[in-house]
């Protein structure tokens, strides 16, 4: 199963990721593809060159100025400008999630509510794209677990638009205490910010695990190289890596219940919370009818959630609904191994979810969005195309990429 280990323990930004992906093997044409669905001006250049660090050699990215006055957005024009884009849909969830990290700390940092808050540098162009192109690339990659080292916090004073601010500054140390991720002392004599907001941001968006995984083979190694030149190596690194499973055995993890009773909204409103919930990352959202005190009938929502999300979750309860509370629990649950994969068919190119079975069979299943949108196209029926695409797939079927 390929995941990904990223080795940040140098420092990490949004530009370092990409820069790392690229020379990973993720497509230019990805990082390109994104600079036309997010319309941006078409003298815009971006470029990932060559180059070294203290004689550690890897990859920088470039971007040319836009000729205009960057104003600063807020979270809603943000979202916005990227739910109007012609992103997919994995990348718009996932950028819109990383500002949403950004704005809660932001809002808690300057004593402000959410939708006050107000990006400057975060709300640049250079910083949406490098958040749309992190995520683009791990939609490319599609790993089944992401690892991160801890990152390092830094050390000194910079300047920002807000004046000089003690490392780290105070955006990081609140992404890092809502998500709870360990900052490390890195025995360093540079002064400076070394862990960005973005960089930290993306870490709490798509974090799985802290620490490199045991019993690994590496199939690739990306380098990116930081712009600062810090008189020491300034380089992030991803490795591509295939997990030795033992014994196709499933796994254990603890997962959270949020669930709430509603008798006060509308079907319509319960409807926009439940997508709501699962924007925010919710593994899965069910609700139904239930018979409330004073016979009343209500809807019971229950949500489903990794740990590191819940806080996010809860936001989303208080803020979207009209509950004024919330139950939630720990629960328990033992998974296989699996991954979704695109895979190239003679119909286009599906979304595929392998399954690895304790028997040491696979089992496979193609995305359903992705057959209803060939039945549409081609007018073939559903299970037919189905069908056909098992046949393709038949040898698919091993884990072996």
């Amino acid at each position: 199963m390929k995941s990904i280990f990223i080795d940040c323990s140098l420092g990490i930004s949004g530009d370092m990721l990409a820069s790392a992906f690229f020379n990973l093997g993720v497509p230019h044409s990805i990082f390109l593809d994104n600079l036309v669905s997010l319309n941006i001006d078409k003298n815009y250049k971006l470029k990932f060159n060559e180059g070294d660090s203290e004689g550690i050699k890897g990859i920088v990215c470039t971007k040319s100025k836009i000729q205009f006055k960057e104003l600063s957005r807020n979270l809603n024009e943000i979202s916005n400008l990227l739910l109007d884009s012609s992103l997919n849909d994995y990348v718009k969830k996932k950028s819109i999630k990383v500002f949403e990290i950004l704005a809660k700390a932001e809002a808690v940092v300057h004593g402000h509510q959410i939708s006050d808050v107000h990006f400057h540098e975060l709300g640049s162009m250079d910083s949406i794209l490098d958040i749309v192109n992190v995520c683009s690339a791990i939609d490319f990659l599609k790993p089944y677990k992401i690892y991160f080292s801890n990152p390092p916090s830094g050390k000194g004073i910079v300047s920002t638009s807000h004046g000089p601010l003690p490392v780290p500054v105070p955006t990081v140390l609140e992404i890092a205490r809502q998500n709870k991720i360990p900052l490390m002392v890195l025995d360093d004599k540079y002064f400076g910010e070394i862990t960005t907001p973005t960089g930290i941001a993306l870490i709490a968006t798509f974090l799985d695990k802290f620490g490199q995984p045991g019993n690994i083979n590496i199939h690739n190694i990306g380098i990116g190289l930081g712009s600062k030149n810090i008189s020491r190596p300034n380089f992030l690194r991803i490795l591509l890596i295939d997990e030795n499973i033992e014994n196709n055995k499933p796994s254990y993890e603890t997962i959270i219940s949020q669930e709430a009773w509603i008798d006060d909204s509308t079907p319509e409103d319960v409807a926009v919370l439940i997508d709501r919930l699962r924007s925010a990352g919710a593994i899965d959202v069910i609700c139904y009818s239930v018979d409330m005190k004073k016979n009343r009938k209500g809807i019971c929502i229950q949500a489903i959630v990794y740990p590191k999300d819940k806080d996010l979750l809860r936001e989303v309860w208080f803020n979207y609904s009209t509950t004024i509370g919330i139950r939630e629990n720990k629960i328990s649950r033992w998974i296989l191994p699996r991954r979704t994969v695109s895979h190239k068919t003679k119909f286009g190119t599906v979304n595929v979810k392998q399954v690895m079975r304790p028997n040491g069979q696979n089992s496979i299943k193609i995305e359903h969005k992705d057959l209803t949108r060939i039945t549409l196209n081609t007018g073939i029926p559903i299970e037919e195309i189905r069908q056909e695409l098992i046949i393709e797939l038949s040898e698919f079927y091993e884990i072996d990429d």
